[in-house]
């Protein structure tokens, strides 16, 4: 490996920018080089093409203002203020009965709000809604793990089978994508991230919250406060994949279906790993949105990059992800975030602006805060407005993901193309592309008729390979 810097001209070269490259849609083979932040690296299974710089030296595709930059209350949530706020409790958006209006008016006959698609959308969520399954519990909940513990109560040890923290870190990361996850990163827990409070409503008081402390290894979930002690200082980020034709239906209820299948999916799959740590003898917490924020855990992880519509934008996936996390005192090594360029081609693409039906999606500049009290500020970021996101069509909308170039998965020469034109940075070009994009019928709806006329054998858990 070269220890010279590439410069811009020669990080073109390698990228091979050039028409018969791109006229061909030819892909790069692997490159390792240095730069200025890190490395740049080529993993088709785990970037889906693209070539991404790892960067290091404690050095983040973002930037923080900790003059302002606070720990988020949960209780300002958009989920949590639709419960206590009165802006919220008293929005007209209350007043609408869309299954209502789709399946007694509609006879459930009204394209993608079918009674087929309604129910398909109803069983994805059934184990991310059920209160019986132990889905986010802090402690042990399998007998065989109690078990463990029992006979060997001491924390294990990389060492006994002539392993590495590193290898160790690699087998956390294998057993989440087994258990189900799509992507698995590792961070060291940045505290800015966790919730200060946990939003704990009572009958009596419906914007009661409970603090999140940390007081030396006290780890205890009480009435009166959660207690994270600071050695449980690693976050195991995971992503699960959306599925790509159902999401393309948006704002139909099929894109609700994947929604709900991604959130059922982390229940499972945060529960299982966090048990899998708990055997090993160590702590972990388990969560989907709850207990800090996963997009910049992830951001964090290596994940991916924040894209204009508020979302993580990842390597292979895009937008169409997920996120569940699990923080835990296993000393895992944390991966390097990463930068491919989401930033700059987001500051010309618009796209998830433009088909943002009810304009939760800026086509302003970085700012330092956002316009919601559901915004946290103290990030130089694109920052969404929630409320107008959750209030369109029943919180059932993904157009964003549907039409950013980012989603489409890897299978034709145009995308290839898009992702060589990302990887360049020449944001007359990425403008370019964005036009080819939407030229090629790419971004638009689906129907749900086509949809189910599908073998199945595209979906995510169907295909060897989109």
């Amino acid at each position: 490996m070269s220890d010279t810097s590439i410069k811009r001209r020669d990080f073109l070269r390698v990228l091979g920018i050039g028409g018969a490259a791109l006229g061909a849609g030819l892909t790069i083979p692997n490159v390792i080089a240095r730069t200025e932040n890190g490395v740049l690296v080529e993993s088709k299974d785990e970037y889906g093409g693209f070539l991404v710089e790892k960067m290091t030296n404690g050095k983040y595709p973002y930037q923080c203002n900790l003059d302002i930059l606070k720990r988020m209350s949960e209780k300002f949530t958009v989920f949590s203020r639709n419960r206590w706020d009165p802006a919220r409790l008293n929005r007209p958006e209350l007043t609408e009965d869309l299954e209502d209006l789709y399946l007694v008016k509609g006879k459930g006959k009204v394209p993608n709000r079918t009674r087929l698609d309604y129910a398909f959308m109803a069983a994805s969520w059934c184990l991310a809604n059920s209160r019986r399954y132990p889905s986010y519990k802090w402690d042990v909940q399998s007998g065989m793990v109690r078990f463990l513990k029992r006979i060997n109560p001491h924390p294990w040890d990389p060492g006994d089978l002539d392993m590495s923290w590193e290898d160790a870190s690699i087998v956390v990361k294998h057993a989440a994508r087994f258990y189900g996850a799509s992507l698995a990163g590792i961070a060291q827990l940045n505290p800015f991230w966790l919730y200060s409070d946990h939003y704990a409503p009572t009958k009596e008081q419906r914007a009661r919250a409970i603090p999140v402390l940390s007081e030396g290894e006290r780890f205890e979930q009480t009435d009166d406060a959660w207690y994270i002690p600071k050695s449980m200082n690693s976050v195991l980020v995971l992503a699960f994949e959306e599925d790509f034709q159902a999401i393309a239906n948006s704002p139909g209820k099929l894109a609700s279906a994947a929604v709900g299948n991604g959130y059922s999916r982390m229940a499972f799959t945060a529960f299982t790993v966090a048990e899998f740590i708990r055997a090993l003898g160590y702590r972990a917490i388990p969560a989907g949105n709850g207990v800090g924020l996963s997009i910049p855990m992830a951001v964090d992880a290596g994940l991916g990059q924040l894209g204009r519509m508020g979302l993580l934008v990842t390597p292979k996936y895009g937008p169409r992800v997920r996120l569940a996390k699990v923080i835990t005192g296993m000393p895992l090594i944390p991966d390097s975030p990463i930068n491919f360029g989401v930033t700059e081609f987001c500051e010309v693409c618009m796209l998830c602006a433009d088909h943002c039906p009810n304009g939760a999606v800026t086509k302003g500049p970085f700012t330092w805060e956002g316009k919601s009290p559901s915004n946290n500020p103290g990030v130089y970021k694109w920052y969404a407005e929630p409320e107008k996101c959750y209030d369109f069509n029943g919180f059932s909308c993904s157009n964003c993901k549907r039409v950013c170039p980012f989603n489409k998965p890897n299978n034709s020469w145009l995308h290839r193309m898009i992702r060589q034109i990302v990887k360049s940075k020449i944001r007359i070009l990425d403008k370019i592309m964005v036009t080819f994009d939407q030229a090629g019928g790419y971004g638009e709806q689906l129907q749900d008729s086509k949809f189910w006329k599908m073998n199945g054998d595209k979906t995510i858990t169907g295909r060897e390979e989109m």
